[in-house]
């Protein structure tokens, strides 16, 4: 079984709908500070998954060879001749010092293709950020994916789910779309275009491709306004605050539906795993204050910019657009893609809700750390 947007209407623009994000998609391997993930992409397409954050850099293979790879550190490449897939070829390869390699590019852009192909009414993102060699992803990319290839202009927020079914966008963050366009690749050739306006970005006037406000990522250290003493909740409170004011921005903002939100449900940190931090980020309270969050960054900016559209039962303004389109998580999983999943399922009434019940008695969240 997998979960299928299609489901919620064909007809229903990609601002209108919540969908699962994974956050270092590609890291299935490694150490216990740098795995992020450890399903497929595929299986975490399955499991809801949308947007897919992708790190792309060069790793030596030895004997002269080089290969694309997904990294979660620091990329510090460097330009050297390599054989890549069989041909000599200037390549910038980067030597991890902290953090450690993923999947290759050809096994997440297989994965990807597998997932369309299968379900045709569905569709994926793939936002290349931080990374090198942009031409050679673009290469790989047309290769792989073929037909499924996205290519449509416009601002896909407004699209509908019909009009992205059966499609992989490949979607490059500034640095990678202007190395392309210098190159002369546009959206006919499938390079698509993604731009964040978190802190203080500027809409573009037209753009193929997608805007998001969001911005994941806690201090490494622990910040003294939280528990020092109990490192982990610390860290989930952190991510709450920070989440909070950067959905309260986007919004104070005035930013339209031709934006979309970006939610975090990520903490970095060094004490623990990252996957013994987020299992605590998964409790039965925690996801109610998940929920909350999410629920809370529409309602009031409508209420506080058109208190008059806010009896409880008016359906004047539909602050649901509001609400943030992305989840991003670690671990995505089948239970976690069900959980965002479900919000699409939510009356005005329950999400109005939600919102009142931040803070409340009973909206506690339990840590045994």
């Amino acid at each position: 079984m997998a979960i299928e947007y299609h489901l919620l209407g064909a007809n229903k623009k990609v601002n209108e709908i919540v969908m699962l994000g994974s956050h270092d998609a590609a890291i299935t391997s490694g150490g216990i500070r740098a795995r992020t993930q450890n399903k497929s992409i595929y299986h975490q397409a399955k499991c809801g998954v949308r947007i897919f954050d992708v790190r792309i850099s060069g790793q030596r293979t030895g004997h002269g060879g080089a290969k694309l790879s997904a990294f979660h550190g620091k990329n510090t490449p460097e330009m050297k001749s390599k054989t890549v897939g069989g041909v000599t070829r200037n390549i910038e390869v980067t030597r991890m010092v902290l953090g450690d390699w993923g999947m290759d590019l050809d096994d997440i852009l297989d994965g990807a293709k597998r997932f369309v192909d299968k379900y045709q009414t569905e569709f994926l993102i793939l936002k290349f950020d931080k990374s090198a060699n942009y031409e050679l992803i673009l290469e790989a990319c047309q290769n792989k994916l073929g037909n499924r290839i996205y290519k449509k202009t416009g601002n896909l927020a407004n699209h509908t789910l019909s009009d992205m079914a059966g499609k992989v966008v490949c979607a490059f963050m500034p640095d990678g779309f202007a190395a392309l366009s210098h190159a002369g690749a546009t959206i006919a050739d499938g390079a698509a275009q993604i731009v964040s306006l978190y802190p203080h970005g500027t809409m573009p006037d037209t753009i193929n491709g997608l805007v998001y406000y969001g911005k994941g990522g806690t201090s490494i250290a622990q910040p003294s306004k939280y528990a020092l003493n109990a490192p982990v909740k610390g860290k989930f409170l952190e991510n709450i605050d920070k989440q909070r004011r950067i959905l309260g921005d986007a919004n104070t903002a005035h930013y339209s539906r031709n934006v979309l939100r970006m939610m975090y449900w990520t903490q970095t940190g060094m004490v623990r795993s990252i996957k013994g931090r987020d299992k605590k980020a998964w409790t039965t309270g925690s996801k109610l204050r998940l929920k909350s969050l999410w629920a809370e960054g529409g309602y009031n900016y409508l209420s506080n910019s058109v208190p008059e559209a806010f009896p409880m039962d008016s359906h004047a303004t539909n602050f649901q657009i509001y609400l943030p389109n992305f989840v991003m998580v670690d671990f995505a999983d089948e239970h976690k893609g069900q959980t965002i999943y479900d919000l699409n399922l939510l009356t005005r009434a329950e999400i109005i809700q939600l919102n009142g019940s931040i803070g409340q008695p009973g909206n506690t969240v339990s840590f045994n750390v």
